[in-house]
């Protein structure tokens, strides 16, 4: 008669899980000037707003790690945040096995198995991290869509007055900031 054993093992798992949220869309800037005058007006307005350029893009990062770059020259946005955690895990596994022959093959099953469970807790992890990033951008997309429709209405009145110097000399321009409204009246 066989006697049955058991092996149980623990395994442990100290990682870094980063995740990365983000999303993409596009200022909307009339045309009223050329695509390099109006990426002009568009690279100014964000400078004063604290943004740096690197090339055709204006880059800034947020004190909460949001980060927005955008394409002075198409108006292409992209907002990105990510983080990282650092998880330890820990997981235990039991096999079964008859005869002492089996004993290391049992533990290796074991620990696989454990090994197993550790990698899907560390997938939980990364997940729960990236949901908590997409919540967090979620509630900055509000403020920023304010900051960015902000910009686009300074820049097309930029482009406005810049429009009617060019079309003849402009006797009048008149601005209600609260309303957004601009007239702007030109001698042809």
């Amino acid at each position: 008669m066989s006697r049955a054993y058991r092996i149980s093992v623990s395994e442990s798992l100290n990682r870094v899980v980063r995740a990365e949220d983000g999303v993409c869309s596009k200022l909307e800037l009339l045309p009223i000037l050329s695509q390099e005058e109006l990426g002009g007006l568009l690279a100014e307005e964000l400078e004063r707003r604290g943004f740096t350029r690197e090339g055709p893009v204006a880059l800034r990062t947020e004190a909460d790690g949001v980060r927005l770059a955008i394409d002075v020259q198409t108006g292409d946005v992209s907002v990105t945040l990510a983080d990282e955690r650092a998880v330890e895990l820990e997981a235990t596994a039991q096999r079964r096995y008859a005869r002492e022959d089996e004993k290391v093959q049992a533990e290796e099953q074991a620990r696989e198995q454990a090994r197993a469970r550790l990698e899907d807790r560390a997938t939980i992890a990364r997940e729960s991290l990236r949901e908590d990033l997409t919540r967090r951008l979620e509630s900055r997309l509000r403020d920023l869509k304010q900051e960015l429709d902000a910009v686009s209405n300074k820049v097309t009145a930029e482009a406005l007055k810049v429009r009617a110097r060019q079309l003849g000399t402009v006797e009048e321009i008149s601005e209600d900031p609260a309303t957004g409204s601009l007239t702007i009246k030109v001698r042809l």
